[in-house]
């Protein structure tokens, strides 16, 4: 018998493959605000709350942790981040051009050598990166802004990891005034080294900076300087309807419909067939939360005693499954069919027999669906990450540019907020209004113009 996270493999007389379905289902759900934590400021006596990130205040942990668990999952990632990346932020000037469509045109640094000291000061190609990882995985991202001591210019940009970022909960005006950062938000240990700083609004961060500064007027109509911090952090996310706290990526779907679960367990049950020439004669799926509310009637709450308890269920599941003395023997389970009678059935458990023969290519189209799947929801094209195994699902090279082509135009919106902290900058450190910044696309071209790429600024024309 073999005990993996979410399933099991019983190895007796008759095989079985046991799914824990929906182990995953949940890990996005929001936190309750009344489980805010409250923690000690690092540097001082004073104390704040701060609203969890997921209902134990870990899910950055868990999302990270599940992102490398399954290869599909993780090269969708890194090709969404690179994606968005696109290539290194570009100074440049906008001007109107004869048919009055704006255009950018490139600057160099002879020109401004100011703005192009500040890039490379601040190594911000690591920084655009550094965000299109974080928008990518967490759909969050933070920078910290540092002035000088009169504080009329903006010196730096930090960036600030999003797994250890957490937001402060509102004040009585529906504001969130503080953004903390910590290594140990998901440690039992007291909370000793969270650094609280300054959030902007995350509707209008230039307005709020500016009236801070005491260049513009607050909600209140008064010009009035923010003479105590020097620092402030900036919230980029891209919106999800709903959230106020923590934006919410729409591929995290794949854990609530049980993709993922399924896409993890197939390479497990291949390794393991493959390893112990073992032939199934079971498929056993057990509901979702049957084990903690075994626990909860059975009074167990200590988690090695849950384990035993756990690992003693699958031995007398197994020890059912096999032996000729229970040959015949009727199996009796539970089944819900909702509280109008028209519900899906919800057994606690099924037991499926599987025909007991191997061919090689187990569960190759399940596989490829649960990875098309993933895909889908992740906003990558198969066949641009060669997600689908078996014959005949290449592109030729115009469909793939041209698919290539399309994620770009649609990475834009991420893009703009890669630029939004220099869009800030540019306008506390009064750089020339007509100077932008852009991140041009790389566009694959035909074999006829003797190279595989070339550089576009601005959106692709179709």
């Amino acid at each position: 018998m073999k005990i993996f996270e979410n399933y099991a493999i019983l190895e007796g007389e008759a095989p079985a493959l046991v799914i824990e379905l929906g182990s995953n289902v949940g890990i996005t759900t929001d936190a309750n605000a009344d489980n805010s934590i409250e923690v000690n400021l690092k540097g001082s006596k004073k104390t704040m709350e701060f609203y969890p990130w997921g209902e134990q205040n870990d899910f950055p942990d868990k999302i990270l942790k599940l992102s490398y668990k399954n290869n599909v999952v993780a090269s969708n990632l890194d090709f969404n981040a690179r994606i968005g990346y696109g290539d290194v932020v570009m100074p440049v000037r906008k001007v109107v051009g004869e048919d009055g469509q704006i255009k950018h045109i490139p600057v160099t640094a002879v020109e401004y050598p100011e703005i192009f000291s500040f890039l490379e000061d601040n190594n911000y190609s690591l920084i655009q990166q550094e965000l299109a990882h974080d928008l990518t995985v967490l759909q969050n991202g933070f920078v910290e802004f540092i002035f000088n001591k009169p504080k009329t210019r903006i010196l730096q940009i930090r960036f600030k990891e999003a797994a250890f970022s957490r937001l402060s909960v509102m004040n009585d005006d529906g504001q969130i005034e503080f953004h903390g950062y910590s290594a140990k938000w998901t440690e039992d240990t007291d909370r000793d080294d969270v650094v609280a700083t300054p959030l902007l609004d995350y509707d209008n961060p230039l307005y709020d900076l500016k009236s801070r500064l005491g260049q513009v007027p607050g909600p209140d109509g008064k010009k009035k300087k923010d003479n105590t911090n020097s620092r402030y952090v900036l919230h980029i996310g891209q919106p999800s309807p709903g959230k106020f706290y923590y934006q919410k990526a729409y591929w995290w779907s794949i854990f609530e419909s049980h993709w993922f679960d399924f896409a993890c367990a197939v390479p497990e049950f291949k390794m393991n067939l493959m390893k112990n020439q073992m032939v199934l004669k079971y498929h056993v799926e057990i509901r979702k939360n049957y084990f903690s509310d075994l626990f909860k009637s059975e009074g167990i709450t200590n988690p090695e005693k849950q384990a035993a308890r756990k690992k003693e269920f699958y031995q007398d599941l197994e020890d059912f499954l096999s032996g000729k003395e229970n040959a015949g023997k009727n199996f009796v389970s539970e089944v819900d069919y909702g509280s109008a009678g028209k519900a899906t059935e919800n057994h606690d458990f099924k037991i499926i027999p599987i025909e007991s023969f191997i061919k090689g290519g187990e569960y190759i189209e399940d596989s490829e669906e649960a990875s098309n799947a993933i895909c889908y929801a992740m906003g990558v094209h198969p066949s641009l990450q060669g997600a689908s195994p078996g014959k005949n699902k290449t592109i030729n090279g115009t469909e793939a540019r041209e698919l290539f082509t399309i994620k770009q135009s649609l990475m834009k919106p991420v893009r703009d907020l890669l630029v939004q902290p220099l869009r800030i900058v540019k306008a506390i450190n009064k750089w020339p209004v007509d100077i932008d910044f852009v991140i041009p696309n790389i566009l694959l071209t035909t074999l006829d113009k003797n190279t595989g790429a070339e550089k576009q600024i601005g959106s692709p024309k179709f």
